[in-house]
């Protein structure tokens, strides 16, 4: 849920662990049915430090947090077993039983207070209740039976990410995936696939150039597709909308050998999760109220509250789960905002200890979806540099909106010729903080939040609102992708992939997709639930608007080649780039050299003018490397109307 950004103003653990299982509650079986042989201890040792349905081949242990009541029972293999208290490092009102024999496979059913309840943790469930499924996904491995290595970085800046729907992406006959795997996982990464002689699929991604991928919600959720997945049920079950199979355990590797492919093709996969609300408050209202706010503040009227030490730990080791145990490389957090920025910052300082050499991608929306009373204590522009130890970052809304304007308005902003030159030259720079700290700023909505780099994320659109050429043709432009209106999108992308920080590009921006159908643009606002017809890929497109596509190409390859635009830190920002304005035009200076940083290698110039602008270029032998049109090699000075153009020195 993108919302408009408000305006400016070891092992000796484990051994303690295993023991205080042993002393947790083993059994206590209901009179109807009595209880299976408790396991011996090696097999409890082998449980996590965590909730669910712990297996292993002799014994199964169930953990559920509940606050409000004793009253806890799980009913699994025709038995019904109660649940007792028992003491969990970093946790509060767990009850737990163990109940021995091998029961993998088999579904289990929670109850508190005699409600039946769906299991926060579960690993599998059986689609359409609240039963989960006994199983060991840590275990499952991607088919071949081992993990590809993971696809080098060197910094978070290095990124460049392609947001996509999992259905979206390959629906479309067009995509030439099999028709068995249109719109699931799998189809993501089947390669060789073309539509009148273009790549598709993930092999246009890679002609592409983008490093990321960032799937949008592929964890269970409420709605029947077409739908985005913006409504959570299992937060640590693969959607099983999104899958070709019934089986837990396929559902499980067929997840894995997604991850797996894509990293084996040079791709990182990033996952948009919904820890801000679930899809009604029936999910987790039977187990208790106590994970959810008082009041709502995402829009949904069931918003998460993390601010309970216990939601917050669930939240927790969830990632930990999707990180753990399906290799996943980082999170986007929709409406970041509604949640507390210092269990944020230990989410991460946690993942990113525990998982040192992923290199995690953490990022997301700073903002909620309503008046927080608790504001100061969430995740904000303001709050953001307190994140930066634990490398979390955010999407720039400001910088956005100066690029592109109101998010469903008619009115351009500098990609249309008009607006604030020197906002895009601070974005430009990667919005960074006025002074070298990590402390939180009293202006939680002030733009200039960037305690490094990473922290910023950049983007001219993304799934919810309009899209980037929907806005352009909105606002009046036209002429496809030889006209004003490619020229305008050219513009815009140029800018995120010229800016200091993290770009983000949403699927089919790179060949001007549409998501108006017979002139609907009320629909193409708010698109989370259409038909295929408005949100799936269209390959045609990249046919039609080849020229889109090479820019965004050339643009990407220019970026990962040219370390001066992947500036790492603060000090980088502050003495090895300049920006200046003259009128309306902004031309930046950098040096990739700590050691030279006067010494630019790179000059950006953004030209929103009517007119050809003739940039002054420092001493040197310099070279026109990228201009509307993509990648060029010339040697004059000018720089296109409506246009980003590149110079580098020899």
């Amino acid at each position: 849920m993108s919302r408009t950004a408000p305006p400016p103003t070891g092992s000796a653990r484990a051994a303690v662990l295993a023991i205080t299982a042993l002393l947790g509650v083993l059994l206590v079986p209901q009179p109807a049915k009595p209880a299976p042989a408790a396991p011996a201890a090696a097999g409890l040792a082998a449980t996590a430090d965590t909730l669910g349905a712990l297996y292993t081949p002799t014994a199964t242990t169930f953990r559920i947090w509940s606050p409000d009541t004793s009253d806890v029972k799980v009913t699994v293999a025709g038995g019904t077993y109660s649940l007792g208290p028992t003491t969990l490092s970093g946790y509060s009102n767990v009850h737990q039983v163990v109940v021995g024999g091998d029961l993998k496979g088999q579904t289990y059913q929670f109850s508190v207070g005699g409600t039946a309840v769906r299991d926060p943790y579960a690993r599998m469930v059986k689609p359409g209740t609240t039963q989960g499924v006994v199983i060991d996904s840590a275990a499952i491995m991607p088919t071949g039976g081992s993990w590809a290595p993971r696809p080098a970085r060197a910094n978070r800046e290095d990124a460049v990410v392609y947001e996509l729907s999992v259905r979206d992406f390959t629906i479309d006959p067009s995509s030439g995936v099999d028709a068995a795997k249109r719109g699931k996982f799998l189809g993501l990464v089947q390669s060789g696939t073309t539509h009148n002689g273009v790549k598709t699929g993930i092999d246009h991604l890679k002609e592409l150039g983008v490093n990321t991928v960032q799937l949008m919600p592929s964890f269970d959720f409420g709605t029947p597709v077409p739908n985005w997945g913006y409504d959570p049920v299992n937060y640590n079950v693969p959607e099983e909308q999104y899958s070709q199979y019934t089986r837990p355990e396929d559902r499980v590797r067929e997840f894995k050998d997604m991850v797996n492919e894509f990293h084996k093709h040079g791709i990182r996969v990033v996952m948009d999760v919904v820890y801000n609300h679930t899809h009604t408050t029936s999910v987790f209202n039977g187990i208790t109220g106590k994970y959810y706010t008082p009041t709502d503040l995402s829009g949904t009227g069931n918003s998460i509250d993390d601010g309970n030490p216990m939601v917050s730990r669930m939240i927790r080791d969830s990632l930990e789960h999707w990180v753990r145990d399906y290799n996943i490389d980082g999170f986007r957090f929709d409406l970041m905002g509604i949640h507390h920025y210092r269990n944020v910052a230990d989410w991460a300082t946690y993942l990113n200890t525990a998982y040192s050499d992923r290199g995690l991608l953490l990022y997301g929306e700073p903002w909620s979806a309503a008046a927080d009373p608790q504001e100061a204590r969430k995740v904000r522009y303001g709050t953001v540099p307190a994140l930066a130890p634990g490398h979390v970052g955010v999407f720039n809304g400001v910088y956005r909106d100066a690029i592109r304007g109101g998010t469903d308005t008619n009115v351009m902003a500098y990609m249309g010729g008009s607006g604030n030159a020197g906002a895009i030259a601070f974005g430009m720079r990667g919005s960074p903080t006025d002074l070298r700290s990590t402390a939180p700023i009293a202006d939680l909505w002030n733009p200039a939040f960037a305690y490094d780099p990473e922290q910023t994320v950049n983007y001219v659109s993304i799934h919810d609102n309009l899209n980037l050429y929907d806005k352009i043709t909105y606002s009046g432009a036209g002429g496809g992708a030889t006209g004003r209106a490619g020229r305008i999108d050219r513009f815009a992308v140029g800018m995120v992939l010229t800016s200091q920080g993290i770009p983000v590009i949403a699927e089919g921006d790179e060949f001007l997709r549409s998501k108006v159908v017979n002139g609907d643009y009320t629909t193409a606002k708010n698109s989370y639930k259409a038909s295929d017809r408005v949100n799936a890929i269209h390959w045609g497109d990249k046919v039609t608007n080849a020229g889109v596509f090479r820019y965004y190409r050339d643009a990407i390859a220019l970026r990962r080649t040219t370390p001066a635009l992947r500036l790492t830190d603060w000090d980088a920002v502050r003495d090895q780039m300049t920006t200046q304005t003259d009128g309306s035009v902004v031309i930046g200076r950098f040096s990739a050299d700590p050691s030279a940083p006067t010494t630019y290698d790179t000059v950006v110039v953004a030209n929103p003018d009517a007119s050809t602008y003739r940039v002054t270029l420092p001493a040197g032998t310099w070279t026109k490397v990228l201009d509307t049109n993509g990648a060029v090699a010339a040697g004059d000075n000018d720089c296109a109307s409506l246009a980003v153009t590149v110079f580098r020195r020899s």
